[in-house]
């Protein structure tokens, strides 16, 4: 069971917050979708990689945990585990709706699948529970999840084509295996909250990586037929 899923470790009440999250493995189009449901409804984006002076760290550390995930796993989820709650309880305070590029509904999908995969010891992964459980007590379920759901093959060679930092030579296939079959896993437990499954390959996609005309109109009105 994800705790995530579990609407008794959320604020009481039954409403949500004005939150779209889009999630997916790594290299699924998350920010890709993130920016085009910005622009088309004017909604502040929070990308999980922000533009700022804190992207250095978060690329340094992300660095590291691909280059050591026993080492540096712990540490790297606490830092964006409290990245995420942040900028959720921003969101809840300034009842505006917003998109975002990942979110802390889904970052235990990493902190159980660097367990599963024996980079996390069950003390480390037992504490990370604890403060996740600690901050869903303060937030509310979102208003609608999108999960970009894709093919590793694809994610791998998004990665490999965006060139961010080192991390196309250091992220393991069998870590995007064990990656996606969780998420899978997590987005069919997850009922909190309206979702819908996008398929993103390559031929939804112009050449220059943005949305094509038609996924673009069948995105908008499935999220508006939802959202009304």
């Amino acid at each position: 069971m994800y705790i995530s899923c579990d609407r008794k470790n959320y604020k009481e009440g039954l409403d949500h917050n004005m939150s779209i999250i889009v999630d997916g493995i790594i290299g699924a189009g998350k920010t890709t979708v993130g920016k085009f449901l910005s622009d088309e409804y004017q909604l502040e984006f929070y990308e999980e990689l922000k533009s700022d002076d804190n992207v250095s760290l978060v690329q340094r550390m992300l660095d590291r945990f691909y280059a050591d995930p026993n080492r540096w796993s712990a540490i790297v989820q606490t830092m964006f585990l409290s990245d995420r709650f942040k900028d959720m309880k921003t969101v809840q305070v300034l009842k505006k709706r917003s998109v975002f590029d990942r979110s802390i509904y889904g970052d235990e999908i990493f902190a159980k699948t660097i367990h599963y995969r024996g980079q996390m010891t069950d003390d480390e992964f037992l504490i990370y529970q604890k403060v996740l459980k600690n901050m869903l007590a303060f937030i509310k379920p979102p208003e609608l999840l999108i999960y970009i759901d894709v093919s590793i093959d694809t994610a791998m060679e998004r990665i490999n084509k965006r060139a961010r930092s080192t991390e196309a030579d250091l992220i393991p296939r069998d870590y995007m295996e064990d990656l996606k079959k969780h998420y899978d896993e997590w987005f069919n437990a997850f009922d909190l909250c309206p979702k819908l499954k996008l398929n993103l390959n390559d031929s939804m996609l112009e050449s220059n990586g943005s949305i094509n005309k038609d996924m673009g109109k069948y995105i908008l009105d499935r999220i508006n037929s939802i959202l009304k």
